[in-house]
């Protein structure tokens, strides 16, 4: 039997992921190569992107100022990974089965505004360890949905609450079409909302078969200490704990692998954010200092914004 774009996208979302589109690999053709496919896997042809929905109910207790941990717990952790781990498996299980290879990539998207410093290649004529995907960019490319002005990606299922996964195949399948509806209308309330007064910078875009992706740059330091839970306009946890700490956002200057480690730094001295921490080790995140901040501005708002309008398709599957 043929595989078929159909039979992948019936393995991904039969075996939990909620969404998943397919790109041709020459929609990559202008991506620098720190971020390209082909650096990762030289023989790629498509590159399968799939998701799943964040649930709304994860953020309640941080609307109403009463449990900071579901939204780390509940929109990043385990329950949802393994979802998409669970999908993953089946495709590529089922690339394998037909002959091709499946390489997971991991997705990001500050890599290419602020990446941790390069190490050495390991070997002539090859790139440092660091290459990443641009995860929202290949969602895009993919046929998913598009960029918001806050950078976050907005399907027309979920607008922006979802999470990402991505694979790598030497399968020639039949790409998606690229969304060419607009989600984003340019409201702006991601940037009126953010505690981190991250949002709102210049445009930067991309450009893929005549269809441009715009967003506005995000500052990823303000944006990463907001995240961590260290700006007191977002969560009461360093005021408490660190009294004498000093964190007015609007003066930050950190970029974000400084923002990130310092995250890791200061998590175990405050109480609450201890307590995420060595909880989300029983939920597969790894001790890591969990995110506090709610996504206020841009998922929350934006969120809201696109529901009131009607905007959103919901999530059936199948």
């Amino acid at each position: 039997m043929t595989l078929t774009s159909k039979m992948i996208k019936d393995a991904a979302i039969t075996r939990g992921a909620d969404i998943c589109g397919i790109a041709s690999i020459d929609r990559f053709k202008d991506c620098p190569p720190e971020t390209h496919p082909l650096s990762l896997f030289p023989e790629a042809k498509s590159v399968i992107v799939y998701a799943n929905r964040i649930l709304k109910g994860c953020y309640k207790g941080i609307q109403e100022g009463t449990d900071w941990s579901t939204y780390w717990i509940y929109g990043y952790g385990s329950g949802l990974y393994n979802s998409l781990g669970s999908a993953g498996e089946a495709i590529s299980a089922l690339l394998e089965d037909h002959g091709y290879e499946a390489v997971a990539s991991p997705g990001g998207h500050t890599l290419l505004d602020e990446a941790p410093p390069a190490r050495q290649p390991l070997a002539p004529g090859k790139l440092p360890p660091c290459v990443m995907m641009h995860m929202r960019v290949a969602a895009a490319f993919a046929g998913l949905g598009e960029i918001g002005w806050s950078k976050v990606f907005l399907t027309p299922e979920f607008g922006p609450r979802q999470r990402f996964e991505i694979l790598l195949t030497d399968a020639e399948l039949e790409p998606d079409p690229l969304y060419r509806e607009q989600l984003c209308d340019n409201c702006k309330a991601c940037v009126r909302h953010c505690p981190g007064h991250a949002l709102g910078g210049e445009k930067e875009s991309v450009v893929c078969e005549d269809r441009e992706f715009s967003w506005g740059r995000v500052n990823c330091g303000k944006c990463k200490v907001t995240h961590w839970g260290l700006n007191p306009k977002a969560s009461p946890f360093v005021t408490k704990d660190l009294p004498g700490m000093q964190m007015d956002i609007d003066k930050v200057s950190y970029d974000w692998y400084s923002a990130y480690r310092l995250g890791f730094a200061l998590s175990t001295r405050i109480e609450y954010l201890g307590l995420i921490a060595n909880g989300s080790v029983e939920h597969g995140q790894g001790g890591r200092p969990g995110s506090v901040c709610g996504a206020i501005g841009c998922v929350q708002a934006c969120n809201d914004h696109l529901e009131s309008r009607k905007r959103l398709k919901g999530g059936v599957k199948g």
